[in-house]
């Protein structure tokens, strides 16, 4: 069997290019599910190596970097920092279709999806009884269509309606399709993580692929996040998940000390051993580097800052935000004194630090939110699941008394905990708290950031190049 491979126009139109957002040089390594020419998958191992290549292709910038720029330099968490036009342009509303971000995001997803759309339309045809045993070429596709599914969810969040390609490219008819409603490819996430639900085996060691916790939770996701949400779907998916072998773990500043990899609260995380490791480069954006001379990316905000403060929570706070003396540094900040600057503290590993692409407090704060949602009464149920979040870093149970507290109280919550892991932008956006949120921002004098945003500034642009190559993707 010949694998199918995607046409050259195709490949074309979504071969990442890798865009160097700093002034620090670095080679890409080689993907290791490249293939040139007619190349044959025969076998297990064939399909095995398809998913490798599936699971590989994530650790683009998309997912490496650019989930912290999109998730929380895009709200209230972070400001750009670091020298990158396109990523300040982001910080302040004033992004283009020809921003650079944009484009390698756009590229990145796609790419991603042609890979897991290889494993899906080749596996079926490998004819190796192999395959058979243990299941295993169910689980091989169940993989990759979470993969699949992950990776439009993402597309859809940031950019609303999309092409939604799911084989190989035929003609050119195909290669210029309009781009799908949201409710088409919600639709289509929906049905590829049922499938990998009822495929993927259960919670595993390796924290780096997708199991029946990692289905259960994006779907849980899902439902919270579609433009109607279903709280009721999100409530089972989440209590399928919380109770799918996964705990909290017992320290919070534990879970970034990177000394505690694939732990009992980690539900999907992308593995990292640093530039030049079998398992590809890390997120050394945001670290930590005085007498460097260059500014890093994604600066805590002030509002951000004050948020940890007046809810008394230094563990948090401290495990989320250091504060160094970068006063001998030879650039300059607009929103903080030099002599005290913050910066994030999550990643202390630099590129050695794995990041969270789910855990089990992100799911049972979604679980307290479907109950909140489902009843007026409901919040005495969520309080319960808030509280033991709290618990963890030693603050006192939530005094939301009513529906409408509580759901502030959740959102709060879920701000301090999940702070730098790319949730925050996206929260605001399904809770209809975007615009509200981010034009009553302020700097540490007081004085108002004036995003002045509306429901425009909430999806992003169309890359050019792909409006250019695809004339009827607005159609």
């Amino acid at each position: 069997m010949k694998i199918k491979l995607y046409s050259i126009l195709t490949a074309a139109a979504i071969t990442i290019s890798v865009q160097s957002a700093c002034k620090k040089d670095f080679l890409d390594k080689k993907p290791f599910n490249q293939v040139t020419g007619d190349v044959a998958f025969v076998d297990l191992a064939g399909a095995e190596k398809l998913l490798a290549g599936a699971y590989g292709s994530m650790y683009n910038d998309a997912h490496i970097w650019d989930f912290m720029i999109n998730g929380d330099v895009s709200a209230d968490n972070a400001y750009a920092g670091g020298d990158n036009a396109n990523i300040a342009d982001l910080d302040l509303f004033k992004t283009i279709s020809t921003n650079e971000i944009v484009e390698r995001d756009w590229r990145g997803f796609y790419s991603n999806i042609k890979d897991a759309n290889e494993v899906l339309e080749n596996v079926p045809n490998i004819k190796d009884p192999e395959l058979d045993k243990n299941n295993r070429r169910n689980q091989i596709l169940g993989e990759a269509s979470g993969l699949r599914a992950y990776y439009y969810f993402n597309l859809v969040r940031l950019w609303g309606r999309v092409p939604l390609i799911l084989k190989a490219a035929t003609n050119l008819a195909e290669m210029q399709a309009p781009a799908a409603s949201v409710d088409e490819v919600y639709a289509q996430i929906i049905k590829d993580l049922e499938f990998a639900l009822a495929n993927t085996r259960v919670t595993v060691p390796h924290k780096g692929i997708i199991t029946k916790g990692v289905a259960n939770a994006l779907l849980a996701k899902v439902y919270a996040t579609k433009p109607n949400p279903d709280w009721n779907k999100v409530n089972q998916y989440a209590d399928a998940t919380i109770t799918g072998g996964y705990s909290l773990f017992g320290s919070y500043d534990g879970l970034f000390t990177g000394t505690n990899k694939n732990n009992s609260e980690a539900i999907w995380e992308m593995q990292y051993d640093g530039w030049g490791g079998p398992q590809g480069r890390g997120n050394w954006m945001p670290g930590l580097l005085i007498g460097s001379g260059w500014k890093r990316f994604c600066t805590p905000t002030n509002d951000l800052v004050k948020a940890f403060e007046d809810e008394g929570d230094l563990i948090r706070k401290n495990s989320s935000v250091v504060f160094k003396d970068a006063s001998n540094e030879g650039w300059a900040d607009a929103y903080w004194s030099k002599n005290n600057f913050p910066f994030i503290n999550k990643f202390r590993l630099d590129d050695k630090t794995d990041t969270y692409i789910i855990r089990l407090a992100d799911i049972i704060l979604l679980k307290a939110e479907a109950l909140n949602e489902i009843s007026a009464a409901g919040w005495s149920q969520s309080k319960t699941l808030v509280d033991q979040i709290r618990k963890r870093v030693n603050l006192p149970g939530s005094p939301a008394a009513s529906q409408a507290a509580m759901r502030l109280a959740i959102e709060k919550e879920r701000r301090l905990e999940l702070a730098f892991e790319g949730h925050r932008w996206f929260d605001l956006i399904r809770t209809n708290r975007a615009v509200e949120v981010m034009n009553a921002q302020k700097n540490g004098a007081g004085t108002s950031l004036n995003y002045n945003i509306t429901t425009a500034n909430l999806q992003l642009p169309i890359p050019q190049k792909e409006i250019d190559r695809n004339p009827n993707i607005n159609k």
